[in-house]
């Protein structure tokens, strides 16, 4: 069996990721349950009862698990309903989960034409704006005239 398993000594890639997070051990201690004095022996341990792992994944936000094996960076549909919906635990095949995409760009589509829109009028407001001043300045220039044959 070809698998890709690399080494590695849990406790001092949590302890890694707790200084990342600027987490002191006694805090660190408190948000997994357990005695601070215990926080030690977690550190210099190089396994760790799958159980309190999944824990310690949950309090640092981050996937030990993910340490030991690389991640094959494969788009699934169950990812994809994740980032287009929030929620994975909706049932979603390839053909919904196409559908759902088409919408998407379709929405993309339509706010562009919107974006285009929008700018075109920009465009014209601006060139409104322009205008009025420049009639603002004949009339100041105009007024500076009547004073002046006064």
């Amino acid at each position: 069996m070809d698998v890709d398993v690399k080494y590695v000594h849990v406790g001092e890639a949590i302890n890694r990721r707790r200084n990342e997070l600027g987490l002191s051990k006694s805090e660190f201690a408190r948000r997994i349950g357990v005695p601070q004095q215990h926080v030690n022996r977690i550190l210099e341990r190089e396994t760790m009862e799958t159980k309190r792992l999944v824990r310690v994944c949950e309090v640092l936000d981050f996937n030990f698990f993910s340490l030991f094996c690389p991640v094959q960076h494969q788009i699934s549909a169950y990812l994809a309903a994740v980032a287009l919906e929030g929620n994975a635990h909706n049932i979603i095949g390839d053909a919904e989960l196409a559908s759902q995409l088409a919408q998407a760009r379709s929405e993309t589509e339509s706010q562009k034409e919107t974006v285009k829109l929008l700018k075109e009028q920009i465009d014209s407001l601006n060139a409104q704006i322009n205008r009025l001043d420049s009639n603002l300045k004949d009339k100041d220039a105009i007024i500076e005239l009547l004073k002046e044959r006064r």
